[in-house]
Formats: structure tokens, C-alpha cells, sequence
């Protein structure tokens, strides 16, 4: 395994994928500059970016010495997970107490498995390595916010406009605007946002409809504040809080309150709609 250090970040990579590593290790860094520079954030403790060829090699390479063991007893707890994870994403962050590791799948790898949920999510970027690029950079700022431990929504808003950030254009998918206007199950409107917000929806190929939804709730959500109000994201990022925090601050913004937080997705999809 090679390694290089770069700008905020050690990269580790096999040789086969030293030029996928220069693609990676140029969006990490990327992504570090604009993470410190438009939201205020940093990563909390030792960064290390992997180019992944495979879910079990990125999991234990990446992993303090200390952890390996435990990880080798608990897999077969968690290796189905990540095995449909590895199926639909091009990248991931994991945190290690103060170890942050971010993996990206290599060009070569990213026409591999099922990209369907992305692909009804993002516009198309033909260029492979510009896609890593990007993912890289997706991942940094994913690793960044990690100890904040924001609602998942926004940690995949955060993520994405950030790329947008990035190229100066959008890469999300104008249509799918439309889909904050469908309305959520029953019992999720019943439940309160607060204990559900830090929770991503489980992701089942056959009805990948609420996982999409996530994604896309986050990402018109921060480019709504963002653009309608600059710097609120960017002051809440400042500080750790506890998820009440999060909705309250953001639905008082908006002249909302958690009772009325479904509100918040009209209000988003009529602004872009309109």
C-alpha cells in the first residue's frame, strides 16, 4: 500500500490506482479548502483518504491496529451491511474514535454494481474521474462534520451542495424538486423530526424510495438556506448540538415550528418550483 501525504490528509493507495489517487487526493483536498472556507469546519482529529477497492481491505486498512480485532469478531454483524452499501455508493467516511477515514472508489470501480438510486439523483457526469473527484470531496466534507453529528438530511445536504460549491454549478437533478411535495408515510408525519432526523431510511433495492428521498430533502433544503439564508448553516455548524437544536434553529428561520416541520418541504419545492 502507497501513501502521500497531501493537504490536510494522508491518501493511501495501491499502485495499480496511482493515477485514480491523484484525482481522489486533488477532490479531498479540494473539499478540506471549501469546508474550512464556506461552513466553518475542520476535520476533529487525523484524516486519512483511501482509494477503495473493496469494502473489507478499505475497512481494516483503515482501521487503528486496536480496532482490527474487534471489527474481525463483530463482522458477521455488519459485513451484510456494508456488502449493499459497497452495491450503491461510490464512497464513504468512517470514524475511528479520533481517526477519520474517507474511502473512494476508484474510477475503474464505478460503473461496478447498482447506481440506479444516484442516477436518479445526480445528473450524469461521463467523465469517471471527474466523478471521483467529486465523491472525494462529497466524503471530506461528510468526515468534517462528523463529530457535530448533524441530522442526516443535512449531512447529505451539507455534502452535496458542497460539490455543487465546488464546480459553481448544480450536479443534483431538477426534478427531483418534485419529490419533497410527496408526502412521507402516515406514521412518519405522526412522529416527531426530532427522533428520526439523525437516522438515514434503509436502503432496499426494491423500494429505494425513502433512502432517495433523504438525499434529496437534504440537498433542497441547504441550497434553500443557503440561498435564502446566507450564514445560518454556516453559525449552526459552529457548535455541537443536540438534535432538537438542529430542527428548532432552522424552523425558526423559516418562521416554522417542529409541529409544523412538514411545512418545510412546501416551502422549499414551492420556491423552486415556482
Amino acid at each position: 500500500m502507497e501513501q502521500k501525504q497531501i493537504q490536510g490528509a494522508v491518501l493511501f493507495f495501491a499502485e495499480c490506482d496511482r493515477e485514480a489517487a491523484e484525482w481522489i487526493g486533488r477532490g479531498a483536498e479540494e473539499g478540506l479548502r471549501l469546508a474550512r472556507a464556506h461552513w466553518g469546519l475542520a476535520p476533529a482529529g487525523e484524516l486519512r483518504v483511501h482509494v477503495m477497492s473493496s469494502w473489507p481491505g478499505f475497512t481494516f486498512q483503515s482501521a487503528p491496529w486496536t480496532w482490527r480485532p474487534l471489527l474481525a469478531l463483530t463482522l458477521p454483524l455488519w459485513a451484510a451491511r456494508m456488502a449493499r452499501i459497497w452495491k450503491i455508493a461510490g464512497g464513504w467516511s468512517q470514524r475511528y474514535g479520533k481517526r477519520l477515514a474517507v474511502g473512494v472508489k476508484p474510477p475503474r470501480l464505478l460503473q461496478v454494481g447498482n447506481h440506479s438510486p444516484g442516477k436518479r439523483v445526480f445528473l450524469p457526469e461521463a467523465d469517471k474521474e471527474e466523478k471521483a473527484r467529486h465523491m472525494a470531496c462529497h466524503e471530506v466534507i461528510h468526515a468534517c462534520s462528523a463529530h457535530l453529528k448533524p441530522p442526516a438530511w443535512l449531512n447529505e445536504g451539507l455534502s452535496m451542495y458542497s460539490v455543487d460549491l465546488l464546480l459553481q454549478k448544480a450536479t443534483v437533478r431538477p426534478d427531483t424538486v418534485s419529490l419533497l411535495a410527496k408526502s412521507p408515510a402516515p406514521v412518519q408525519v405522526a412522529e416527531d423530526p426530532r427522533r428520526r432526523s439523525r437516522k438515514y431510511p434503509a436502503f432496499s433495492a426494491r423500494a429505494p424510495e425513502e433512502f432517495i428521498r433523504c438525499f434529496v430533502q437534504g440537498y433542497w433544503r441547504v441550497r434553500f438556506l443557503e440561498e435564502t439564508r446566507p450564514g445560518l448553516l454556516k453559525e449552526l455548524l459552529a457548535a455541537k448540538r443536540r438534535p432538537d437544536e438542529w430542527l428548532e434553529a432552522i424552523t425558526s428561520a423559516c418562521n416554522l415550528s417542529i409541529a409544523s416541520w412538514a411545512e418545510m418541504d412546501e416551502m422549499v419545492a414551492k420556491h423552486y418550483q415556482g
